[in-house]
């Protein structure tokens, strides 16, 4: 074998490895995540940061969550927000949208039924089980979310009114800009009774539910934003959120099925 020829053999083996060592790496190189990002009203934080978890492991994909009230998200959509499924905590909001058209045909349907309650401290030195309690004299502030931006707040108000004490009540109101603030003011001290979500409560709290009937019920719908890149996976979020994993989840964080009103 002449040299010419052995270092052509040398050359040849060289980029046989090479090509090996390139095809390998890639062949155990992971695909790139997909990304979904969902506007979601803040009485499902807990229920979907769970759901998210698991959505993410079974297809491969990360889910951001923007929670809010559902009005300021509403509007964040209206002005451009590069959300890919909106999750409301009525249906109006997304009935809207879906008018306006901000959002995919056919893709816009009820996925649970949230409740409301009263919330105080377990330590606090207020308690109030009932509507009529918040009128006692030891509670100097009531948190509610705002009524003109989230339906919790819009259901607490109802209640507050058939009940007949909303212009008594009104004085000692203290406003968050969504359900997760009001539970906060509670849970800080700076109210000593609130109304929050079912879906919100945690052990440090007392909780009350109110009546269903004294508000309308509080369903909550969900559909594609219209300017997603991401429609296969948000169809197959939106699927996941319905199926019988996903419903026996938001059952735990106190939600109902759409049809148990």
């Amino acid at each position: 074998m002449t040299m010419k020829s052995l270092k052509a053999n040398i050359i040849n083996v060289l980029l046989i490895l090479l090509l090996i060592i390139v095809t390998g790496c890639s062949a155990s190189d992971p695909a790139p995540k997909q990304e979904l990002t969902v506007a979601a009203a803040s009485s499902l934080t807990g229920a979907f940061t769970e759901m998210g978890k698991k959505f993410e492991e079974d297809n491969h994909c990360i889910v951001t969550f923007s929670f809010g009230s559902t009005g300021n998200l509403s509007e964040q959509i209206v002005n451009g927000a590069p959300f890919d499924v909106f999750a409301a905590a009525d249906v109006s909001s997304v009935d809207d949208l879906g008018t306006k058209d901000f959002l995919l045909p056919h893709t816009n349907h009820v996925f649970t039924v949230g409740q409301i309650g009263i919330a105080t401290l377990k330590d606090g030195t207020a308690q109030a089980q009932t509507i009529e309690d918040l009128l006692s004299p030891t509670i100097k502030k009531i948190a509610i979310a705002s009524p003109e931006h989230a339906p919790y707040g819009s259901a607490a108000k109802q209640a507050l009114m058939k009940a007949g004490v909303w212009d008594k009540l009104e004085p000692k109101l203290v406003y968050g800009k969504n359900i997760s603030e009001a539970l906060t003011l509670v849970t800080t001290g700076n109210a000593e009774a609130g109304f929050i979500a079912l879906s919100l409560k945690n052990d440090n709290l007392n909780f009350s539910l109110i009546d269903a009937e004294m508000h309308a019920p509080l369903s909550q719908a969900m559909a594609i934003v219209k300017n997603t890149k991401q429609e296969d996976l948000a169809k197959k979020f939106l699927g996941y959120v319905t199926s019988k994993n996903g419903q026996e989840i938001m059952s735990e964080y106190g939600f109902l099925p759409p049809d148990e009103e």
